[in-house]
């Protein structure tokens, strides 16, 4: 079994902070669909997951990031697996944050779906502005950039859906975007993480110059209901 909480992101989180974001059944937590589409047990391999396909929206698939391989239910099936590379920022390394940064919630929820699905760094249900602080860089009223918070466990918070509109790449606005959310973390007293996944070298390097370092590879399993 894992035993360090970022070994097991979404459990530490539903069962800590984001308490009031979850949804139960049986011995498996999940976020309100809306929110996010991850689910998680405390110990996947012993504690029993029969609970986890009547978590699953109809015709939708749900994520499971976990140190290790998931033993599955007879109700679900598995979509994929795919490698994704956690990083911890340790030794938080900030930089000048000269670019128009604000804050941004359910008021631009249209236009932060239109940039992930644009973009698609990674999993993004409607309402994650729901999961912590957001950023964003606007150019008139196009959103341009952003970033935001999504896991939250004791000791750590997440960095997540850094993307920036194919139009403003080279202009420094992830690293920027990220070093604020980041720093937030750090003043907050907690640890900031992310994850990416390995084939994107770029941002790989530029988590890396902020100081984030890759701590392990996770196994992320997308599952939908048979």
């Amino acid at each position: 079994m894992p035993s360090h909480p970022l070994d097991n992101p979404v459990w530490h989180a539903l069962a800590g902070p984001h308490a009031p974001l979850s949804r139960r059944s049986g011995n498996v937590l999940a976020y309100r669909p809306e929110i996010a589409l991850f689910a998680a047990a405390g110990d996947p391999a012993t504690s029993g997951m029969d609970g986890l396909g009547s978590l699953i929206p109809e015709g939708a698939t749900v994520g499971f990031p976990f140190a290790g391989d998931i033993p599955l239910p007879a109700n679900v099936e598995l979509v994929r697996k795919v490698d994704v590379l956690q990083m911890v920022a340790e030794h938080f390394v900030p930089v000048a944050i000269t670019a128009p940064i604000v804050p941004i919630d359910a008021a631009n929820q249209a236009a932060m779906v239109e940039l992930v699905d644009m973009t698609k760094p990674g999993p993004f249900a409607p309402e994650a502005y729901r999961m912590g602080q957001f950023n964003g860089i606007f150019d008139g009223d196009r959103l341009a950039a952003m970033a935001g918070e999504r896991m939250s466990l004791d000791g750590y918070s997440e960095v997540s859906a850094v993307c920036t509109h194919p139009d403003y790449r080279g202009r420094g606005y992830a690293k920027q975007l990220v070093s604020l959310r980041a720093s937030d973390i750090v003043a907050r007293g907690k640890t900031p993480f992310l994850h990416v996944f390995p084939g994107n070298t770029a941002a790989v390097a530029t988590y890396e110059r902020l100081g984030f370092a890759v701590r392990r590879t996770m196994t992320f399993t997308v599952i939908r209901r048979r």
